[in-house]
């Protein structure tokens, strides 16, 4: 900081108020040729300095934090009113400019400005000044001025003619100065600055050698007159050394040229700093053009106005779309993306989301649509306010034709799996009946024999019918029984009822402890199906069994869970499952147990459960035993119990009109219902029933809803037509959907019987038929 002037011509004084380093400095560095410089920092500090430094002239920024340039202003023009001040600002506003040339700014300065503009209004700002002291001070000053000139001539005219020098000298200087700036300005390239510059100090100076490196050779004699060296630092750090070198002609340097220098090197420090930040930004910007150019998914920039930019297309937004840069430039993007899904998400967006992520369809440049993943990201400007959206647009056409694959796969798989465990199990079914079978024609004259072997018989096709059964169920084709009001412990009761003779043949077996603990609490009832229930307890009861088979202990609580859920748990101390297991427990047809296991007991409970409006989870670790979670929703309302005993009704024989295209069903049926005392009219197709049928002719129609040519339900159609009191029935083999429930309430066939059918549930079915009409 300068605070000394020449002897014979004081220097003006100046006071530079800036809060901001850089603008101080340079302002500084501009005026220090000519005028004595102190700067401050803000406000309070100017005003500190006013008594002590009397500056002329106040150059201050109007935008500074705790005192502003208007209140320094203020405070300034109190303590002198013939103190000059400048404002200076990077920003303006008429009402701005009023507000400081009322309060008495000499003129005012809007960044960036040159520094002749500079120069001119310190000029008039002094020569204002001069003429506001007042022209007796002048007067005074300009006596004074002349006796002293009068006394010293001689001095004053030596002292002019090394002020005119020295005004010659510094018109050479800054001319250099002005010349090195502009390269400094212009360019950014660091080695060709560095290049620049030492040339033109070299030419225009007559310097020897003039380099700028890291650090100064070792071998150089700083203190040497022809010799100097310049650090070139700013606050971050060092960035390199000016040397100057005239050894070969061994001129000294100046000391107003290493005035120069160290001026020019601080210069130097700003304009290398800002080649390497340029440098950087270059080479960031090059990795983002090469990542943006590179990258699979389209990335797309959209304006505030909703069109895309065509400075950010890459290749990948030119494959998916077929548009080049060109192409896409200026087009509204609710023409490449749907306009409901881009305004949805612009609005959340807007809302303060950070990004937004849909999936949609477009067919912009193909032939066929194509599936595309779509992020959209905000573009915040310097004030917050939402400025445009960044698109990230993937083609997952691809993706999803592989998902598609491979889920038809896994259906493929778990058909394959599904008709595997079916045959399984209807091959060992198979396998007893066939062989009791040709063991009763071996042995016909046995009566014990044969009769055991067709217990056999039928408790197979019995296993048959449940497998079926579950099956149908599982996948919806059955209807289950209407609910009834259900007490879970009963449930419980039962299904032990039902092990017990297994559990004690167990430990007889095994010679192994098996211990049964049942924590029963009070509960409320629950809606539900007492059958499927206790198969679903009968189930986790032998499958805990089947989990210690080295014995251990079983137990079962239940517990109300504040009246709004029923929680049952079954826990056993067996050898326990790893996560793999764990995870596919439920699924149908997987199984733990090899060629002992079906795979539909677990896959069943579960169907049950959910049925039921129920959750069901297990935890389990190996060595650890299982514990199976069941919750059941209370009952809301009041529901049925389960129904007694049908009671004892007297028995009607029916004209029966049996339909089937199964010879062998057909003539089984026709046994059937005869042998309970039905009279049979038996038709082999639907054609041939129809050609029997006469209204009154027939109590009961009963036919099979699957047939070639005329099926159960165009049967049933043909006969409603003509005749709407007869009753129909329906058997069936393959199940029912979902939608053919409301069928049979439109054609008011009475029930639908699935094979295969027993004696008495076919001759109930009929009988109830008959009571209804």
């Amino acid at each position: 900081m300068s605070t000394a002037a020449p002897a014979v011509t004081p220097l003006a004084r100046v006071l530079v108020v800036d809060d901001e380093l850089g603008p101080r400095e340079s302002l500084r560095m501009l005026l220090k040729p000519h005028y004595q410089i102190q700067t401050a920092e803000n406000g309070r500090v100017a005003l500190e300095q006013l008594p002590r430094f009397q500056p002329d002239i106040v150059i201050m920024d109007i935008k500074m934090p705790e005192m502003d340039g208007l209140e320094l202003l203020r405070h300034v023009k109190r303590t002198d009113p013939s103190i000059e001040v400048v404002m200076i600002t990077a920003y303006a506003s008429l009402e701005t400019v009023k507000h400081a040339l009322t309060h008495g700014a000499f003129e005012y300065l809007i960044k960036p400005f040159s520094r002749q503009d500079l120069e001119d209004v310190v000029h008039r700002a002094l020569l204002r000044r001069r003429a506001d002291v007042g022209a007796r001070g002048q007067i005074a000053k300009l006596v004074e001025e002349m006796r002293q000139l009068s006394a010293n001539s001689g001095k004053l005219e030596e002292a002019a003619r090394r002020e005119a020098a020295e005004q010659s000298l510094r018109v050479t200087q800054l001319s250099i100065v002005r010349e090195i700036s502009r390269t400094i300005v212009d360019q950014l390239d660091p080695q060709r600055l560095t290049a620049a510059v030492t040339e033109q100090l070299r030419t225009a100076l007559g310097y020897d050698k003039v380099e700028i490196v890291s650090e100064p050779p070792k071998s150089l004699d700083k203190g040497a007159p022809a010799v100097m060296t310049c650090a070139i630092q700013d606050g971050g750090g060092p960035l390199g050394h000016l040397v100057i070198d005239n050894r070969p002609s061994q001129r000294p340097i100046d000391p107003r040229e290493r005035e120069l220098l160290e001026m020019l090197s601080e210069y130097l420090a700003i304009a290398l700093r800002n080649s390497r930040l340029y440098g950087e930004i270059t080479d960031t910007k090059r990795s983002l053009e090469q990542l943006i150019a590179s990258a699979g998914d389209a990335i797309i920039a959209v304006s505030p106005e909703d069109r895309v930019e065509g400075s950010i297309w890459n290749p990948a937004a030119e494959r998916i779309f077929g548009l080049t840069p060109e192409q896409a430039n200026g087009r509204p993007i609710t023409e490449l993306l749907p306009r409901g899904d881009y305004g949805d998400a612009k609005r959340r967006l807007a809302g303060g989301t950070a990004r937004h992520a849909f999936e949609t369809s477009v067919t912009v440049g193909h032939t066929r649509p194509v599936e595309l993943a779509v992020t959209l990201s905000a573009r915040h400007g310097r004030h917050g306010s939402l400025e445009g959206l960044i698109a990230i647009v993937r083609d997952i056409t691809a993706q999803r034709e592989v998902e598609t694959q491979h889920r038809r796969s896994e259906k493929l798989t778990a058909l394959g799996q599904l008709a595997g465990g079916i045959a399984h199990d209807f091959n060992n079914l198979l396998q007893a009946i066939l062989g009791y079978a040709q063991l009763m024609k071996q042995n016909p004259r046995d009566a014990e024999f044969v009769s055991r072997s067709l217990n056999v018989v039928e408790a197979a096709a019995v296993d048959g019918s449940e497998t079926v059964r579950r099956i149908q169920q599982f996948a919806r084709l059955r209807p289950d029984e209407p609910p009834v009001g259900v007490d879970l412990n009963q449930i419980v009761h039962d299904a032990v009822a039902l092990i017990r003779p297994r559990w004690e043949e167990k430990i007889a077996r095994d010679n192994r402890p098996l211990d049964l603990r049942l924590n029963l609490g009070t509960i409320e009832t629950i809606n539900g199906r007492p059958p499927a229930l206790t198969e679903v307890m009968t189930n986790l009861i032998l499958n805990a069994l089947d989990a210690m088979p080295d014995g251990g202990t079983l137990t079962i609580d239940t517990r109300s869970d504040f009246g709004r859920h029923i929680v049952l748990t079954v826990t056993d101390t067996g050898i326990g499952m790893p996560e793999p297991v764990r995870r596919r427990i439920f699924e149908p047809f997987f199984s733990t147990k090899g060629d002992a296991g079906s795979g539909l007991g677990l896959s069943m409970v579960y169907s049950i459960v959910r049925r039921h409006g129920g959750e069901i989870r297990v935890e389990s670790e190996p060595g650890r035993g299982a514990t199976f979670t069941l919750t059941f929703p209370v009952a809301s309302e009041p529901v049925g119990t389960e129904p007694d005993a049908q009671l004892r009704r007297a028995r009607r024989p029916a004209r029966v009109l049996l339909v089937d295209d199964d010879q062998k069903v057909l003539g089984t049926l026709t046994e059937q219902l005869r042998s309970v005392g039905h009279t049979v009219t038996a038709a082999a197709s639907g054609g041939a029933g129809l050609a029997a049928y006469a209204p009154g002719r027939f109590d009961v129609v009963l036919s099979n809803l699957g047939m070639a040519g005329i099926n159960g339900w165009e049967l049933a159609e043909r006969v409603r037509r003509v005749d709407s009191h007869t009753a129909i029935l329906l058997i069936t083999g393959w199940g029912l959907r979902e939608e053919d429930h409301g069928r049979l309430k439109t054609l008011r066939i009475r029930k639908c019987l699935f094979k295969p059918v027993r004696i008495g549930e076919l001759d109930t079915a009929i009988q109830d038929a008959l009571a209804s009409v």
